[in-house]
């Protein structure tokens, strides 16, 4: 009698790579208010549009992970 073994590795994986993301863009939001407010305000805020746009980044390859993660490893 053949018996198979299934993993629950495609949605652990896409489960996290989806909460890196949804971190990712909170973060992106945050940073992106706070621009705002230093932009209105007449301050230089270079960096934070910077770090907002790798914020971005990594929340679009995380879901892109995420999504791939759950194809790639399922059965």
């Amino acid at each position: 009698m053949a018996t198979t073994t299934q993993s629950d590795f495609g949605v652990g994986l896409g489960l996290l790579f989806s909460l890196v993301a949804l971190g990712a863009a909170i973060a992106t939001t945050v940073l992106g208010y706070n621009y705002a407010i230093a932009h209105a305000a007449g301050e230089a805020a270079g960096t934070t549009q910077i770090t907002a746009a790798v914020a971005f980044g990594v929340a679009l390859l995380a879901g892109g992970l995420a999504v791939s993660a759950i194809h790639v490893y399922d059965n």
